[in-house]
Formats: C-alpha cells, structure tokens, sequence
C-alpha cells in the first residue's frame, strides 16, 4: 500500500477523500455486498488486517446479510486465524465500546483485561484492535472492531477526523442497509394492507383493482389542493382503508341485492369505527408512518360523515368533519356513482358530476368539489367509467 500505517491517521483530508469515493459504491450495492464493501475500505485505507461490526440489535439484519457481514470480516485470515477470530471478538472490545460510548484500544485497557485478550489476538495473527462505537441519534447502534498487527498508537484514538471517517463510512453502510430493510419490509406491509382493503371490496362486490383506483382519485384531488408528500400519502392509505371495517359486516348484507332494513343498516353504519380500531389496534404493523397513523384512523372513521350532520357514525358537521376525510369521502361518493352496484347500474359520467354537485353545500365541501371538478380531477375516471368500481354504498351515502 502506498501508504505507511503511521502516515494514514496523520493525513486525515486525504483519508477522508479516499472514504468518500466508497460513498458512490455504497448508493449501487445491494445489501449482501455492502458488507465486503465496508470491510475491504478499512482494510485498504487503515491497514487493518481484519474488521468485524458488531450490532447491538442484529434483528434489522436478514440472516443472509448478517453471514455476508461475518464473511466479510474473515475472509482475509487462514483457517487457524479465523477460528481465533471469533475468541478476539468475544474478548470485551466490542461489548466495552457498546457499553460505555468510547473508543477501546486493547492495549491501553486494564492490565487484566490485557491479558485476557492477548492470546486471542496472537492467535488471530494480530498484535493490537481498537472498537469504535457508532451513533444514531445518541445510541450506539453498533460498534466497528478494527484489528491491526501492530499496536495502535495512542493518539490514533484521539484523531477526531481519522474517527469521524470511520464512522461516517460506517454510517453510509448502515444507513444504506436500512433504506434496503424498510424498502423491503414497506413493500411488504403495503402489499398486506392492499389485501385487506381488497378483501373488504371484493366481499362487497367490486373488482380486483377498485381500492388502487379510488386511491388515485383522493390523491389528485389532494394533489389539486396542495397537500405536501406526507399529506398525500395519509389520504392515500385512508382512502385504502376506508372501508377495512366491512370486514366485520356479514355478508349478506354486504352483498344484498335490496334495500336494507333497519338493522342491518345498522350493522353497515359501524363499519367506519370498526375500521378505526383495527387500525388503532395494529399500529405500525399496517402504517408506514407512526405519526400518521390517528391521521388515518380518524380519517377512517369519519369519511362518511356530511356535512349537514346526516352522515355517521357520530353526526359531525361543518367544520368539524376532518378535512381529509372529506377529500376521502368526494372520491367515494363519485367512485361509487361510476360504478355498477347490485342494486342499481353505473352512472353515466355527466350524470354522475351533476349528483355531485348537487350534493356539494349540503353534503359534500362544496370548495373541495368545484376543485375536483374544476381540475378535471374526475377525467381519469371518465376515460374508462367501468373500470373504477370503487366501493361504497350510496343506499346509507346519501
């Protein structure tokens, strides 16, 4: 290497440089690589002889990554030295920089501690290891062993900049792996929550596809309004789940071709508060965004409110319907008029905006309706009124 071990902590622009470059790796890997990524940088730029990382939490880690993190860290030792590895490892570097937040040098620990540690290093074909604990949000999150065949000079530990590269390259990778984990685990949660809203739709006879559809219509409506990333998302997922509480409701009500008494009614009218407590109940197991989720639920629950009080379940009126929920409850009502329903055919487009407007003042926002229909928002489901069979009942909307 061009570099003597000395000259690397002593030039720590030029090191930063170097760790920087690893950065556009990092933004490409995918998560099995991102181990040997990081592992083969500290090697190369501090002349480590072998690193591990240690987590204080594994669990975030699938199983494959976590044996791409441990091959990583061995790849570089013969067989002796990798069986006396692991023995290094459970030496008390890694558990000492977790517990107390600081930098442990093996050779400027206790005498005793010293050695208890000095024949597993030997073993290993190293002479010295320094921990160096990782932070998130004032946690340490996990702990960067670098083993070295010399001993680590003191003031190694002490170069702020040598340590803040280090731990930035830490940072990229760990960073990187989360991103990976909750893509995955979001793509995951999404699809579930997709089922069941499918589910509940299905049930009350719509097709596969209505849930994504009427999603879309909130969305340009909120789009239309103005509503910034985080808004757009909560209407989205509660125009999802709008109807998660049908789950409940029997089916044949549900599926009934006629009119519906009084109690099954009822029945349909305690769907939107089912809804809300399932979703209360589940938390972030069905909700991406924690501080979204009484967003959601509330917005759940009172989508079929109107706003001269006729709608349920709890009467709200005016102002005190939620605003989201009342974006939620146009896509509804205009969806539901497109669509073929067991009891009556599918609106004609212009016949469908014509009931909307006449709902708008006493029932609907009418702000929000003129901006729907002002924006063209509806135009999407005017090119093709047959394919958004979109779930609600206008026999208990109205």
């Amino acid at each position: 290497m061009a570099w003597g071990f000395l000259d690397r902590f002593a030039r720590p622009k030029a090191l930063l440089d170097r760790i920087l470059v690893v950065a556009d790796e990092v933004a490409v890997a995918d998560a099995e690589t991102l181990p040997a990524l990081l592992v083969s940088a500290l090697q190369e730029h501090l002349g480590a002889h072998y690193v591990c990382v240690r987590f204080a939490d594994t669990a975030i880690l699938r199983a494959e990554v976590r044996e791409a993190f441990r091959s990583a860290s061995l790849a570089s030792l013969s067989g002796a030295e990798n069986a006396a590895a692991s023995s290094a490892d459970e030496a008390r570097l890694a558990e000492l920089a977790l517990t107390t937040g600081e930098i442990v040098v093996a050779s400027a620990m206790p005498a005793a501690l010293q050695e208890e540690l000095r024949p597993a290093l030997a073993s290993a074909g190293v002479r010295d290891g320094m921990a160096i604990p990782l932070f998130y949000h004032g946690d340490a999150y996990a702990v960067m062993c670098l083993y070295f065949r010399r001993t680590v000079p003191s003031k190694l530990a002490a170069a702020d900049d040598v340590v803040r590269s280090i731990r930035l390259l830490g940072n990229l990778v760990y960073g990187a792996l989360l991103q990976q984990y909750y893509t995955v685990a979001l793509q995951a949660e999404e699809a579930v929550t997709l089922a069941m809203a499918q589910a509940a739709a299905t049930r009350d006879g719509y097709a596969i596809g209505h849930v994504a559809q009427v999603c879309a219509l909130a969305v340009a409506m909120g789009e239309a309004a103005g509503m910034n990333r985080f808004e757009l998302d909560t209407v989205r997922r509660s125009a999802m789940l709008r109807n998660i509480g049908k789950l409940h409701v029997p089916d044949y009500i549900l599926q009934k071709p006629g009119p519906l008494d009084a109690e099954e009614r009822a029945l349909v009218r305690e769907h939107p508060v089912l809804g809300e407590r399932m979703l209360l109940a589940a938390g972030n197991a069905m909700l991406k965004a924690g501080d979204s989720l009484s967003l959601i639920a509330s917005t759940v629950r009172s989508h079929r409110e109107r706003l001269d009080g006729s709608g349920y379940p709890d009467g709200l009126t005016g102002s005190s319907v939620p605003p989201m929920a009342r974006i939620v409850a146009i896509a509804d009502v205009f969806a539901a008029l497109t669509a073929d329903r067991p009891y009556r055919p599918a609106f004609p487009v212009p016949r469908a905006v014509e009931t909307l407007k006449a709902m708008a003042g006493p029932k609907l926002d009418p702000e929000l309706v003129a901006l729907f229909l002002a924006d063209d928002v509806y135009i999407a489901a005017a090119s093709n009124a047959t394919a958004i069979p979109i779930e609600s009942d206008l026999r208990t909307a109205s």
